[in-house]
């Protein structure tokens, strides 16, 4: 039942250790930061450093802010910019869609999240594969930059550089992009 408070945060855990001279402490088990009423990081260790406001969290770590969850293993939480940052593999699900990938970001402020190598991004009608992928969830728009395939019932596109939103399910394409339906080809610019 170890609790700590610092600047607006609270953080709960089975255990912990204090270090006074550097402003900061380890938490083990169970453990769980609360920022305001809309974000939370769960997992079962931490490093949080008060001077920096920096929280590494490791092991079983859940990231959730309003409707969108983060899921990783090794999350490093910036308090002063309102970023996480995720690495050695990432899922981030919202109403609309699930995104994962080898390593990224998400940005609580903006409300956008960078996903990079090995993306994929699946929803109700589709299944997206890219290198680098942007995603707004207070918009629901996914932008792709760099080789991206695309596959939709017996729809296939090949985009670098495109955006598609998940709950209009709209698309548009850029830069000399390839769609094929059922025998038919398109290529454009736009």
């Amino acid at each position: 039942n170890v609790a700590f408070t610092h600047q607006g945060a609270k953080l709960f855990c089975d255990s912990a250790h204090f270090y006074e001279a550097t402003n900061s402490f380890e938490a083990f088990g169970n453990v769980q930061m609360y920022q305001g009423d809309t974000l939370s990081l769960l997992s079962d260790y931490a490093y949080y450093d008060g001077n920096e406001q920096m929280a590494m969290s490791r092991y079983n770590v859940v990231l959730k802010h309003r409707e969108s969850t983060l899921y990783t293993d090794s999350l490093n939480y910036d308090r002063l910019y309102n970023v996480g940052y995720f690495f050695e593999g990432g899922k981030l699900v919202d109403e609309d869609a699930t995104l994962s990938s080898d390593w990224g970001e998400y940005n609580m402020g903006t409300k956008t999240a960078a996903f990079h190598y090995d993306v994929r991004l699946r929803d109700n009608n589709f299944y997206l594969v890219s290198d680098t992928l942007y995603y707004n969830t207070a918009l629901s728009e996914a932008h792709v930059v760099g080789p991206s395939e695309i596959t939709s019932g017996k729809s296939y596109i090949y985009s670098a550089n495109g955006y598609y939103n998940t709950q209009t399910e709209r698309a548009r394409l850029f830069d000399r992009s390839i769609v094929k339906n059922e025998g038919k080809i398109i290529v454009a610019d736009s």
